[in-house]
């Protein structure tokens, strides 16, 4: 049984390093999509920009580590 699990898990990630490209770019897509509406609603390109870089910094702060390491580190 767990030989089935590791081919499955291989498959899956192997799936997914494939479409990262397919995503990456359906991301871009509709990022881009979503600014010229919001331009031609009559805003400004600022408010698209100040809600991505607080995006940004949440990520920052809460994404890219595990907790064990920030206990570890002592950071909050």
């Amino acid at each position: 049984m767990s030989n089935v699990r590791n081919w499955a898990s291989g498959l899956g990630m192997a799936v997914l390093i494939l479409l990262a490209p397919i995503i990456g770019f359906a991301v871009v897509l509709s990022a881009e999509m979503l600014t010229d509406l919001v331009a031609k609603l009559g805003a400004s390109a600022v408010w698209p920009v100040a809600a991505a870089a607080v995006g940004w910094g949440l990520l920052r702060k809460y994404g890219w580590q595990p907790r064990s390491s920030q206990l570890r580190s002592g950071g909050a």
